[in-house]
Formats: structure tokens, sequence, C-alpha cells
């Protein structure tokens, strides 16, 4: 079966859909039919466009992985603060556009090992820890840089499941940058 994707113009609507699902419900739970339904599209329609689900998934989270790529590739050694500062912002404004695929990647990816797209995000992860620190996660600075954005992204994509209160995306992004910050950088932000 040929795993490559056909143009659908307006995909947005059904790649969106099987982000959310994929996100829910995971790969294995989620189903095109559901898909479909959810982006008001017929389960032949989708197929017709994408050979399988797992060419669905790859096109779901294949813009997250090149702004990935890109945010890494630009990602020079971090050699002074203001250089990691604004790296922490592209960060969390990428965290904030590819919220559903970074769910999908963080909570579903261990599950998703050998799929392409899937591992290309792992190593890109890898890559990203490699470049912020030495090898090994020796540097006190690269464990505390690691574990500060894997928590931003965690809080940002568990916020829709166990937030009581909505808070406008633009005070949790003003607030994940300042915590990144004082979190990364030692660095306390003006209140």
């Amino acid at each position: 079966m040929q795993d490559r994707t056909r143009d659908l113009g307006g995909s947005a609507p059904l790649l969106e859909s099987a982000l959310r699902q994929f996100a829910a419900v995971g790969f294995e739970g989620a189903s095109l039919q559901r898909i479909a339904a959810d982006a008001g599209l017929s389960k032949s329609s989708v197929l017709y466009h994408f050979a399988s689900k797992e060419a669905l998934l790859d096109a779901a989270l294949r813009p997250a992985v090149e702004d990935l790529t890109e945010l890494v590739e630009d990602l020079v050694a971090l050699s002074d603060d203001p250089s990691r500062h604004v790296f922490l912002a592209r960060f969390v404004d990428y965290l904030f556009e590819h919220r559903l695929a970074i769910a999908v990647i963080i909570n579903h990816g261990q599950a998703l090992a050998g799929h392409a797209v899937i591992d290309e995000a792992d190593a890109l992860v890898r890559d990203l820890a490699f470049r912020i620190g030495p090898p090994g996660g020796k540097d006190r600075r690269s464990l505390r840089f690691g574990v500060a954005l894997s928590g931003a992204a965690f809080v940002l994509i568990a916020a829709d499941r166990w937030a009581t209160d909505h808070v406008p995306d633009e005070e949790v992004r003003a607030e994940l940058v300042d915590v990144l910050g004082e979190f990364v950088l030692g660095v306390q932000q003006p209140a």
C-alpha cells in the first residue's frame, strides 16, 4: 500500500480532528470513521487522500516536527543568557502552536515508537538535549534546562485536562516564559 498522501485542499480541519482523536485516545484508540465524521467527511474520502491511518498520523504531526527541526537547527550554543531567553520564548510559542501534536508525542510517543514521524521527533528531542549541554547530562544547568522545557510542555498540555479556571493563552505564555527564565537562567522576572 502506498503511504504517500494526495493533496487535500483545506485539510486543516481533518488534520485537527485527527490530532484531537490521537491526543485523546491514542493512535490505536482513534478510528478513521470518528476522525472523518468529526471533520465532516466520509471515511472513504479520508482514505482517498491518506493511504492509511499511519499516513494521516504523519501528516497531522509533520508540521510540528518540521517546526521543531527548525527550532533545533536555529539553536546555537546558547552561550549567553539573552540567547537562552529568546530560545525559551520561541519554545513556548512552539508549544502553543502545536499543543495537540505535543500531547500526542509526549503522552503516546512510547506506544508509537517505530512510526517514522515519532522516531524523528524523538531524535530531535535528543538533539536538542545534546545541543543544550554535554552528552550524558552531567551539567546541572543542562539538567535544569531539560526538566524546565519538558515540564513546560507537560503543564501546557495537561492544563486542558486539569485546569478549573480558564486562563487566557497570552497570560499563560508570559508566565511560562518567566518561570522558564527563573528556572533555567536563575533570573527572577520583575512582578
